[in-house]
């Protein structure tokens, strides 16, 4: 998809910011604000451990999340109109498990790195995906599926 397209598509949808920048951006800010202000990361081997396992259920959430759409047949990217509604895996239990992995990757850095800035860009990242990604991507959603997206709705939570 070009980036007109995908521009398009946002628009369409309602999408804010695609969720994948606004993570890496808030990752980049984190890490710059924790250099710069506080002179570099604080290591222990218990946050080592707790951050690591964070990022590894994370990682492993998107992915399953990835794998899913693919199996589908319905695309990935979050600017490209979904051509089916995903039910299976993580999304019997939350309609947006994607979001949560990446709030997690938020989460899990910030453990693994000693950086409180993470904390404030975890708050920052579910805020804006809330309002400015799920929220319009639902009024897509119901408008593009109809009853097959309420239902859907009715039996599965927003976020857990």
């Amino acid at each position: 998809m070009s980036s007109a397209n995908a521009s398009e598509e946002r628009r369409k949808v309602g999408m804010l910011i695609p969720p994948p920048i606004l993570l890496l951006a808030l990752v980049a800010a984190c890490a710059g604000a924790q250099l710069v202000w506080l002179g570099g990361f604080a290591f222990s081997p218990t946050r080592d451990f707790i951050g690591g396992l964070a990022l590894l259920a994370s990682v492993v959430l998107v992915a399953s999340c990835g794998r899913l759409f693919m199996q589908a047949g319905t695309p990935f990217r979050p600017t490209a109109p979904a051509t089916t509604i995903v039910r299976e895996g993580p999304y019997r239990f939350s309609r947006n498990p994607m979001y949560l992995g990446m709030a997690g990757l938020l989460a899990g850095l910030g453990v693994l790195l000693g950086g409180v800035c993470f904390a404030a860009a975890l708050v920052v990242f579910l805020a804006v995906v809330h309002f400015g990604v799920v929220l319009p991507e639902e009024r897509y959603l119901e408008a593009l599926h109809g009853e097959t997206y309420r239902q859907y709705k009715r039996r599965v939570r927003r976020w857990l």
